[in-house]
């Protein structure tokens, strides 16, 4: 055994390893490492759950104001439409009466409130009264605010209305082009093209076989529509023919009647006489007079059955106090022939009758017949001469609308084919919303003639 001296022992210390570290100490310093990642880890949780919640309530708001801004926005609809509904009752019960200036205020609808006012006359003197509406409305917070011209509704909005009587039958080859109405049964034979609404205040009958076409569909069993009785008339345009108008009383002669010549004898004139039927032809009763059509207020009154055609520049409701005859044409001045009014026409015409309206059998309209206007026939029918004896005529085109409180007679089709008569063909004329006849006869209703979205009124 060899001998270390205490020297050597020394350094053999000095030179010992360190000792390893315990297990203990290394297993707590990595609880700590974990305890500071869960924590970490927790607060990022924390941090997006508070993120998830505030952009929640975020949206949260966002929908509820979404929700109550439609809401405020039905509610102001909502407004405009009970003030239509207002106006109507009003021209039923006080025609005379302004509404300028009426105001329903806080009124509650649909969880909401609104105030709807009358602003302004928008009529400008004109017959066709005009009323600018505004409606602002409020839902928890959210206010919109609508307004709307309303006019009052005429019959001039059918192209092809029967009161009491018995429509005819809308066969092959036929159309109408804008709202067809009978109070009776609408009665298919065939595959008529219908391009507006029709509406029916019964059912519908329809022949085997038949495909209609109907473009906006169709409506059975509504109310009833009445035509307003001669009475009205009378008091409406005779008085306003009295009064700025052309007003020809009643002839002396039995079966006396007036010619009238649109047209005659320069455009923007008309010309009509008195006549009574005599050997080969007619005689005079009551000597030609001339009026400027530009000079009437709009209103044209005969006291005698009346024969009509020519080219109306103007606008004008021409009534007779008995049966009106078509003898020829009777055209605007800004159409052309076959296709109608212009795009730029101003010109428009009412017909009303207390008797029929008859397309005459003359040479004139043997093969077709052309009407712009809008033909009322309120106590009897609207009818071609004889149609059911004459030899097929052509087409009867109107552009307008025939209304009758009896019956539309124009055709008479045999084994499916037509016989006699004309083929009815009727045209939209979209101006007469806006522009119907001088005086035309009203529905008692108000239609929304525009509509927009109005800012923050201004302080």
């Amino acid at each position: 055994m060899r001998y270390l001296g205490t020297r050597h022992l020394r350094a053999a210390a000095v030179r010992r390893p360190a000792p390893v570290p315990e297990r203990k100490s290394a297993m707590l310093s990595d609880r700590g490492s974990a305890l500071v990642g869960v924590v970490a880890i927790s607060t990022a949780v924390l941090l997006v759950g508070v993120a998830i919640f505030m952009l929640g309530n975020a949206e949260g708001d966002i929908v509820e104001h979404a929700v109550d801004d439609a809401r405020a926005f039905y509610v102001a609809e909502g407004g405009l439409e009970r003030a239509r509904a207002w106006l109507g009752d009003l021209l039923e019960g006080d025609p005379g009466a302004n509404p300028v200036g009426v105001v329903f205020e806080d009124q509650s609808l649909g969880g909401g409130r609104y105030t709807v006012e009358v602003l302004n006359d928008l009529s400008f003197g004109s017959w066709f009264p005009a009323y600018e509406i505004v409606c602002e409305s409020e839902v928890d917070g959210v206010t919109r605010r609508l307004g709307s011209v309303m006019v009052p509704e005429t019959f001039a909005k059918y192209q092809w209305f029967i009161g009491v009587g018995t429509s005819m039958w809308f066969k092959t080859g036929e159309r109408c082009e804008g709202h067809v109405h009978v109070n009776g049964d609408l009665q298919i034979d065939g595959d008529p093209w219908f391009g507006g609404r029709v509406t029916a205040g019964g059912g519908i009958t329809m022949e085997p076989g038949s495909n209609p076409t109907f473009e906006q569909g169709y409506d059975l069993n509504v109310d009833a529509v009445p035509l307003p009785v001669f009475s009205d008339i009378d008091s409406s345009i005779r008085t306003a023919a009295l009064n700025g108008g052309l007003y020809a009383g009643p002839l002396p002669e039995a079966k006396g009647f007036y010619h009238v010549r649109l047209g005659y004898p320069t455009v923007g004139e008309l010309t009509y006489e008195g006549l009574v039927p005599d050997v080969g032809g007619y005689a005079t009763v009551s000597p030609p007079q001339t009026v400027n059509i530009s000079s009437l207020n709009g209103a044209a009154w005969f006291g005698e059955t009346i024969s009509i055609e020519g080219t109306l520049d103007g606008q004008l409701t021409i009534v007779a106090d008995g049966d009106m005859e078509i003898w020829d044409d009777i055209l605007y001045d800004e159409s052309t022939p076959g296709a109608g009014p212009d795009p730029d026409c101003d010109d428009v015409l009412g017909l009303i009758a207390n008797g029929d309206i008859e397309i005459s059998y003359t040479p004139s309209n043997e093969n077709d017949c052309e009407i712009h206007g809008v033909l009322v026939a309120l106590d009897a029918d609207i009818l071609a001469e004889r149609y059911k004896q004459y030899p097929p005529r052509g087409s009867l085109i109107v552009y307008g609308g025939v209304i009758a409180n009896g019956s539309i007679l124009v055709v008479r089709f045999k084994q499916g084919y037509l016989a006699n008569g004309y083929r009815g063909d009727f045209r939209l004329d979209p101006r007469l919303l806006r522009l119907p006849p001088p005086y035309f006869p009203l529905t008692g209703r108000y239609i929304v003639y525009s509509w927009e979205e109005l800012g923050p009124p201004e302080a």
